[in-house]
């Protein structure tokens, strides 16, 4: 074993990613040794040897002397016992190598969110960097937009320049209200590996033992409610390889009733606080020489003609009519069809915002969708609506309207919040009148206004937690209460803010109910906390662009909503009866999830005085195991919401179920009741889901179902009843295992993994749960620039990152 004399590392970026070559130097008799390693995900290191073992606090013990790069394959150099493995050992002579990059540290400032500190030169490092290539070759989106949903299939190509094997690791946003419902890996013979969801600890196995076993393999993990990352195992030498995924989404309204929204994020923002261990960072770094090469391809379809196709983010190519290639291309109605397109040789700096505008929109219905697998014996049900009466407004109510002023919220997005009101938030809060509320009138207006005038983007850091609970304290109790909140909600605590405003709309009285709101602003906006705080704070959620238009209308059409009365029993009739849907009978099947294994007792005989026992010792290892998990029979009806929030006028309201049995009801009927004990009733027509026409593609409306029921045991909207407080989240999370896994679903608890079986044996690489976290000086290459379609603006990377500089 030889002393490390030096590590260095080098990062190359290709798009949302990037792939890290470590080398280190030792000296020799006769000159240098350099071993490399090329490493997709580091993690975190072990203090003592500069490794990672998953599920342990060290690795075993070694020699002072040992490297922490030991090739398991050469005769006498012994089995690695941090887990690393060498790709490549290579003779290489220091003298007249090429003097180090020059790279630029940036650390993250909990209070403002970065600071830059000046290029500096890594004079430290006695080696060069390895320098191996990892390119995108292309990337292409293709969307189907039918009527109020959309089935997106993003198809990454990226390939391996290298002489060995290599890993990559990229994150990439997709909408909260979406769900990925396929994951293939395709290899470049053609040869289409299809993931299977897994339990997440199970699938990260599976993951690690392909890598070892030299398979061909690609894992998808969800690290936040609206960030997953994919991690590619074992790209073979001059090769690539496509990852293609499939999600669905809901369309949501626009400025108008008669206007949807498509959203397509493409970057993940900088988001305050800490970071999940996963999390992608989110530092600079310069475009490829390679630059991707992006295309978007969509097709719109609706039931009547199509009045307006608007992109206010992007210059597109739009063409009204079917797709020319469809077989009964002559026979469809030309107006109701749609054709958008972009390619651009450079990456996107922004979301993707397309809006799209037919007469009917608005209008109730629900679709039905048989799951294809006959065993599942199911159908899913989404019914949609824009509610449509007329009530007289709340006679009293207060409004707070939280405005975000912290860095994230600089230039156009602070710009576009100065034309609203009026408690201010960053790093702290303030309000602008400390003792409360005052009546609408002129001189309060006035006031306002000069207070939204000297509006910036100087709180700091996004405290919206804090913020939020200052509004909720500073309430008048006995009036309803509305609060609106203007924010790009890029915030990583998403669970303590959540609960939060849970915990205050709970505590407020019947008689004044407490609402929350959310306007989304900017380009890079998170949806999970926007919409997030909408839906448990019995609010809703919009979201504008930094360059669009129509700010002033959708917050009209928030403020509207907020002062609508409330409506309260809503509930949907299924078409099932609905004791059938609640009972549970004494030999229904219960699922046991968890079982304790109980040994058969033995007949023994006890020795009343043992004197190796001490009656005053206890130990610590004789605790009763928790009680098991017990899931309940599957109801006859899922449904999510579990329990409907108020419908908003002017706002869509979406309910899924998923039945027992392949019965589809020919209607379904809305029911709720008004404050003066008014009667509501609205009957729907069901028709079958065009999103299934073609037969290959996945169950769309299943898998929404299924991820908003989901969402609910996320959000502690369910009927399971536990009074242990740790059984119940057992219980919770074996639910949504139980979900994930039958309507193959990536959640908080299942990922995907596809494993090629065809072929192993090929040089190992190094497992990302067992590859070393850089060093001070080694670059972190979980997504260094999480844009999916390629690299941009600058963004604050975490404590200690080290990224090339432009053009280094």
């Amino acid at each position: 074993m030889y002393p490390i004399h030096a590590i260095s590392s080098t990062a190359f970026p290709i798009g949302g990613s990037s792939v890290t070559i470590f080398a280190s130097s030792v000296p020799t008799a006769s000159g240098t040794r350099t071993h490399k390693a090329i490493l997709g995900n580091p993690s975190a290191l072990c203090a003592t040897h500069m490794c990672r073992w998953r599920g342990a606090r060290g690795c075993a013990s070694r020699s002072a002397t040992d490297s922490i790069f030991t090739n398991p394959v050469t005769p006498g150099r012994g089995v690695p016992k941090c887990g690393m493995f060498l790709e490549e050992e290579v003779e290489k002579a220091v003298e007249g190598a090429d003097k180090p990059p020059i790279g630029a540290v940036v650390e993250q400032n909990k209070k403002t969110k970065t600071k830059v500190e000046e290029p500096q030169q890594q004079t430290s490092l006695a080696a060069r960097p390895l320098q191996e290539e990892y390119s995108w070759f292309a990337l292409r989106l293709e969307a189907s937009i039918k009527e109020l949903a959309a089935q997106v299939k993003l198809t990454q190509t990226y390939g391996n320049d290298a002489a060995l094997p290599i890993a990559a690791t990229y994150s990439f946003p997709i909408p909260v209200r979406a769900v990925v419902c396929s994951f293939v890996m395709i290899k470049q013979g053609g040869t289409r590996v299809v993931g299977r969801v897994q339990e997440k600890e199970e699938a990260r196995k599976t993951y690690d033992a392909a890598i070892v076993q030299g398979q061909q393999v690609s894992l998808m993990e969800q690290q936040h409610p609206d960030v997953f990352q994919v991690s590619v195992g074992n790209i073979p030498p001059k090769e690539q390889v496509k990852i293609e995924l499939v999600y669905a989404t809901e369309l949501t309204e626009d400025e108008e009733n008669d206007l949807i929204r498509f959203h397509l994020p493409i970057h993940i923002g900088a988001r305050y606080g800490t970071a999940p261990q996963s999390a992608p960072s989110t530092a600079f770094i310069s475009s490829s020489s390679k630059t991707p090469f992006l295309k978007i391809a969509m097709s719109v379809e609706a039931l009547a003609p199509i009045a307006k196709i608007g992109c206010p983010s992007h210059a597109v190519s739009t063409e009204l009519g079917p797709d020319p290639t469809l077989p009964s291309f002559k026979d469809l109605p030309f107006a109701n069809y749609a054709r958008v397109s972009l390619s651009s040789d450079s990456a996107l700096d922004k979301d993707f915002v397309l809006s799209i505008k037919s007469a009917g929109l608005d209008a109730p219905r629900c679709v039905a969708e048989l799951h294809p697998d006959p065993s599942k014996d199911t159908v899913a049900l989404a019914l949609t609506l824009i509610p449509r009466f007329k009530l007289p407004d709340l006679a009293r109510q207060e409004f707070i309207i939280l405005v975000d002023r912290s860095g994230s919220m600089q230039g156009a997005r602070i710009a576009a919040a100065r034309r609203s009101l009026i408690i201010s938030f960053g790093t702290s809060s303030s309000a602008l009148w400390p003792e409360g509320s005052k009546p609408y009138n002129q001189q309060t207006l006035e006031e306002a206004t000069r207070h939204v005038d000297g509006m910036h983007a100087d709180y700091g850091g996004t405290e919206i937690q804090s913020a939020l609970e200052h509004c909720f304290m500073a309430r008048t109790r006995g009036r309803p209460t509305s609060v609106l909140v203007l924010t790009d909600g890029q915030v990583w605590d998403l669970g303590a803010v959540l609960g939060s405003v849970k915990t205050a709309v709970a505590a407020a009285p019947d008689g004044a109910p407490l609402r929350v709101s959310v306007l989304g602003i900017g380009d890079a906006v998170s949806t999970a906390m926007c919409e997030g705080i909408a839906r448990v704070g019995n609010g809703t959620c919009m979201f504008v662009g930094e360059q669009e238009t129509g700010f002033t209308g959708k917050i009209a059409r928030l403020l509207k909503a907020a002062r609508a009365p409330v409506i309260s029993n809503i509930s949907v009739d299924w078409g099932r009866p609905q004791a059938a849907a609640e009972s549970v009978k004494p030999d229904d099947d219960f699922e046991m999830v968890e079982e304790l294994e109980t040994p058969a007792p033995r007949k023994t005989t006890l020795n009343v005085f043992d004197e190796t026992v001490d009656p005053t010792h206890i130990d610590e290892t004789d605790v009763p195991a928790p009680p098991p998990v017990v899931l309940p029979p599957t109801p006859v009806v899922q449904q999510s919401p579990f329990k409907i929030r108020n419908p908003f006028p002017g706002t869509r309201l979406n309910v899924y179920a998923i039945l027992k049995g392949q019965s589809i009801p020919p209607t379904v009927i809305l029911r709720g009741s008004t404050a003066d004990g008014a009667e509501i009733a609205l009957l729907v027509p069901v028709t079958l889901s065009r999103l299934q026409n073609d037969p290959s593609a996945p169950p769309a409306v299943h898998a929404l179902a299924a991820r908003k029921i989901i969402q609910d045991l996320e959000d502690g909207q369910h009927a399971l009843v536990e009074h242990d407080a740790d059984l119940l989240a057992r219980t919770v999370k074996a639910r949504i295992i139980k979900l994930g896994t039958m309507y193959a679903i990536a959640s908080a608890h299942t990922s995907v993994v596809a494993v090629d079986e065809s072929a192993s044996g090929a040089p190992p690489i190094v497992p990302a749960a067992l590859a070393p976290a850089p060093a001070a000086h080694m670059v972190d290459t979980r997504a260094l620039d999480t844009r999916v379609f390629g690299s941009g603006g600058a963004q604050p990377a975490p404590q200690g990152s080290v990224v090339p500089r432009p053009g280094a």
